[in-house]
């Protein structure tokens, strides 16, 4: 059976195709690089924004149109529009049945005796890094947000079934992990006894030698003291993700974010003063309906205040079933796209300040792909702070980690540097 894997959407959901496709290759299965290639192909959707439905119900009109294959989705837009999904697909699997899929596409049959030297290659959605899914879930219910929805609770994956992951990965030659979830930082406090997430992390520095392992998203009010002091770990990659959504705490309330502005920024400053190497980036949402001008202005001083070293935008749409959706809006849609712009321009700088002030270092790096210019071969790679970097040189790096200086920033914003 050939099978190709895509995905709209997160790390998570990255992590998710990752997890089938390593799974579908130990039941016997091919995974396909190419969509025309494949007998099943298998889409895992989302709907964390209206453009996100709409661009999943794109992905598989595409793949409809593109090949007679089977057409499988799943996913979190699967969840909360199962009816068209069915009608879009062949088959749909809603978030709760998604890793059944494996079971119902080979039966009862026992894994293979297959031994994986490396990830299977899944076309554009190949990451030579390994993602893994820890958490899926959410403890919280902000109003803007469908996930709780689409993912139901919090519900964390056992230390053994994580450790076991990342075993397998490593046994691939994967030089960093990924970990991912809904709410990443609430791993284990649904145990009984609670675990924390920073005794997770313990575990796999200490079953594992995966060079690097990188957090994704965390909540603030998900971090603590011992998380913290993980950062100055050899191994844990010095950058964190952590979603602001507002500075103004009138809007953080209508938001039902269960933290204050005064309470993040001291998460900053204990980041700061205890991993002072660590890159700290954002996510921030544009013209939620309760943010009046002043609120926005209070909202845009505190993220300067903040000094971020980089941040995504998200302009305000209402998504259907969510309590935001039913707020009257105080912001026009002119006066949405305005601050986004403004958010966006802050955003932009504070990354060029921190690619600037990289300038001269040297750091280490993880090269994931190659690409051809007039001047010779060129390799991409991340940083240990997550910035994206280019080096030209004949060696092959691919999945190697090596000491690189950092020279110059080229002007689409990305790092340009020599191997040492």
């Amino acid at each position: 059976m050939k099978i190709f894997l895509d995905m709209v959407g997160c790390r998570l959901n990255q992590a998710e195709i990752d997890m089938l496709a390593i799974d579908f290759t130990l039941k016997g299965a091919q995974i396909v690089s190419k969509a025309e290639n494949a007998d099943k192909i298998i889409i895992n959707t989302c709907c964390v924004t209206k453009k996100a439905c709409a661009d999943s119900r794109k992905i598989i009109r595409h793949y409809r149109n593109l090949s007679n294959a089977e057409i499988i989705s799943t996913g979190c837009w699967v969840n909360i529009d199962f009816q068209e999904a069915k009608n879009l697909s062949d088959l749909a699997f809603p978030n709760k049945d998604k890793e059944t899929i494996p079971h119902f596409l080979f039966g009862n049959d026992t894994a293979q005796s297959v031994t994986l030297s490396k990830k299977p290659i899944l076309g554009k959605r190949t990451r030579t890094r390994g993602f893994v899914k820890v958490q899926d879930g959410c403890m919280n219910k902000c109003s803007f947000c469908l996930t709780t929805i689409a993912r139901g609770d919090s519900k964390s994956e056992p230390i053994s079934e994580v450790v076991r992951r990342i075993q397998q990965l490593e046994a691939m030659g994967v030089k960093e992990i990924v970990l991912t979830g809904v709410q990443l930082g609430s791993w284990g406090k649904d145990f009984q006894p609670r675990i924390s997430f920073a005794e997770l992390i313990h575990e796999i520095l200490d079953q594992s030698r995966i060079p690097r392992i990188r957090f994704s998203s965390i909540e603030p009010w998900d971090i603590n003291t011992a998380l913290i002091e993980l950062l100055n770990e050899d191994r844990i990659c010095p950058h964190m993700h952590i979603p602001l959504q507002s500075g103004a705490n009138p809007v953080l309330r209508a938001m039902r974010r269960p933290i204050n502005a005064e309470q993040y920024f001291e998460i900053l400053r204990l980041i700061h003063e205890t991993a002072p190497q660590t890159s700290i980036t954002t996510d921030v949402i544009s013209g939620f309906p309760t943010e009046t001008s002043e609120l926005f202005k209070e909202s845009f001083e505190f993220i300067k205040n903040c000094n971020f070293d980089g941040g995504h935008v998200f302009s305000f749409s209402p998504m259907p079933g969510t309590d935001a959706e039913l707020l009257q809006s105080l912001v026009q849609a002119s006066e949405i796209r305005h601050r986004t712009k403004m958010l966006i321009d802050h955003f932009r700088e504070q990354s060029h300040r921190s690619k600037q002030d990289m300038i001269g270092k040297t750091t280490r790096v993880l090269y994931e792909s190659k690409r051809k210019t007039k001047t010779g071969e060129t390799w991409v790679g991340f940083t240990e702070n997550f910035l994206r970097i280019s080096c030209q040189t004949s060696e092959d790096l691919t999945n190697e980690i090596h000491e690189t200086k950092i020279t110059s920033v080229d002007s689409k914003g990305n790092l340009l540097g020599i191997l040492t």
